[in-house]
């Protein structure tokens, strides 16, 4: 089958190659990938700069949307059932999936929306519900909120009942976070903390961005607000000036999507949870481009040139 690797993990997207490799074997839940996600993760692998440095050649992707083809006996799955599963080396025409991290696909998703679902709204709904400990009348300020990760965030924010106030870099990512959901935009290249401010402040802040915003940051939340970190696309890493949280008790938490796996229905809670989400109307990916999986490299690059808006979904 065919698979997008990773052949030189110093060169990101130049070092990606679609190759030939064996299909999973007998004794795996396979998926038949029919659309897969391509998010911030998948660029840092390339660049060889994730905290976890796979053994090259590997193949990339985390998140993918089909059907099953094959499901060990046991298994709560069978051939033929639509799913989305977070499972390592999805960027192929089939993946291993990892049984506790597949769920049946949410009625009226296309398979392209679907693949835009597991690790962007899984990471929004653990650091918004679970680390950020939203209540529904709050106020949450997205940055990067024209992304894969920050439309999900809007959508996961609205849905459990709070105003959101979103922070990006272009005119036309402002429309794409209005689209989603997001009640105000503010540009970042202008005074976005004073926008913030007269806005009310941020009782929840959700950064996947870090760099230079994140000390404007904890000055724009409101008392005993919460920071939760989820990413640092702007390549540099912040440091906390902890007076700041001293002045108005404001909390500053890290999250990744694995914190849902730490009971043992955490991630199915949270997947059932987002389906309902989905099905009620609150949650509908946005999709801003999609690619052949050998135009992989490409979508790679969009990325990082940050010309993405909406979540860059591959079609195998």
């Amino acid at each position: 089958m065919r698979a997008l690797r990773v052949t030189d993990d110093t060169a990101g997207p130049g070092g990606v190659r679609l190759a030939d490799v064996p299909e999973p074997g007998e004794d795996a839940l396979v998926v038949r990938v029919r659309a897969a996600g391509v998010g911030f993760p998948d660029l840092l692998m390339s660049h060889g700069r994730f905290q976890i440095r796979q053994p090259v050649p590997f193949t990339l992707g985390w998140e993918a949307a089909g059907e099953v083809v094959h499901a060990p006996a046991g298994s709560a799955f069978a051939p033929g059932d639509r799913v989305v599963t977070l499972s390592f080396g999805a960027h192929a025409e089939q993946v291993a999936a990892v049984p506790e991290a597949t769920f049946a696909l949410p009625a009226g998703l296309s398979d392209e929306q679907a693949a835009a679902l597991p690790l962007n709204y899984l990471t929004a709904y653990a650091a918004l519900r679970r680390r950020g400990r939203l209540q529904a009348g709050e106020t949450v300020l997205v940055h990067g909120a024209a992304g894969g990760t920050g439309t999900a965030a809007v959508q996961v924010a609205k849905a459990l009942g709070a105003r959101v106030l979103a922070v990006v870099s272009t005119p036309e990512k402002a429309e794409t976070a209005r689209a989603a959901g997001a009640d105000e935009a503010f540009p970042a290249s202008g005074d976005w903390r004073a926008q913030v401010l007269e806005a009310g402040g941020a009782d929840v802040a959700f950064d996947p961005v870090g760099g230079d915003r994140f000390a404007d940051t904890l000055r724009c939340m409101n008392a005993e607000g919460r920071v939760v970190v989820v990413g640092f696309a702007d390549g540099a890493i912040p440091t906390v000036a902890v007076n700041r949280l001293l002045l108005r008790n404001v909390d500053v938490c890290g999250c990744t999507w694995s914190v849902l796996a730490t009971t043992p229905t955490g991630l199915a809670d949270a997947a059932a949870e987002l389906s309902r989400m989905v099905v009620a109307g609150a949650v509908t990916p946005l999709v801003g481009a999609t690619y052949a999986l050998e135009d992989g490299p490409r979508a790679l690059r969009d990325l990082e040139q940050r010309r993405a808006r909406g979540k860059a979904v591959l079609v195998a």
